[in-house]
């Protein structure tokens, strides 16, 4: 006998929705995959380099968006010339990367504060990639700065135009390992701009292992 207090009718409300809230979007980007682009502008880039890496940018650029992952720029000689953040809109990220000039010396460590200050208070995967085509100024400071952003979490791709800048590079960024040393050493000019666009293939499998 089944007691008369149990409930026959299992009708219930329909399911209801709830817009987000107005606080969902800035949780999300607080979470969000972001990719900072650091390219070498420095006076030996001059003419057919600088063109190519422009080319190769653009061609990372729309391959990180594609990965949803926010982009921004760096572009740096010996100081840091361009620095518009991952927050910045693509169309203003792509025409400054467009409009690249290049003078001045070499020194990767201005490029590596400015990314550790706009990344390091963020969560996400963040990713700075960076290109360089010679000399990245002071030893020790560079691997002092990019020990602090590994130890924040954020994490290097690297390419270096010809063996002795990408190892300078991967040896400072990359010490622990990450890709092979083939995958980061841009032979010559020809091969620039794939190579710069390469680096994207990192933010597609970081993203498809997470």
């Amino acid at each position: 006998m089944v007691a008369s207090w149990v409930r026959r009718n299992f009708d219930g409300v329909g399911v209801t929705q709830y817009k987000p809230g107005r606080h969902l979007e800035a949780v999300q980007d607080h979470f969000r995959g972001r990719a900072l682009l650091c390219i070498d502008v420095s006076g030996s880039m001059h003419g057919a380099p600088l063109r190519a890496a422009v080319e190769g940018g653009l061609d990372f650029l729309a391959e990180a968006r594609e990965a949803h992952y926010a982009t921004g720029l760096v572009l740096w000689d010996h100081t840091v010339k361009v620095h518009l953040p991952t927050t910045a809109q693509p169309d203003r990220v792509r025409a400054a990367l467009r409009s690249a000039t290049c003078t001045g010396g070499t020194d990767l460590a201005p490029a590596l504060r400015a990314a550790i200050k706009e990344l390091g208070p963020m969560s996400g995967d963040r990713v700075v990639c960076v290109f360089g085509d010679g000399d990245i100024g002071n030893p020790a400071e560079t691997e002092k700065l990019a020990k602090k952003a590994r130890a924040l979490g954020i994490r290097f791709v690297v390419r270096g135009l010809g063996d002795r800048s990408s190892r300078s590079l991967a040896r400072v960024l990359t010490p622990d390992g990450g890709e092979e040393v083939r995958e980061q050493t841009v032979r010559d000019v020809g091969d620039l701009r794939r190579g710069i666009a390469s680096m994207a293939l990192s933010l597609r499998l970081r993203r498809g292992g997470s």
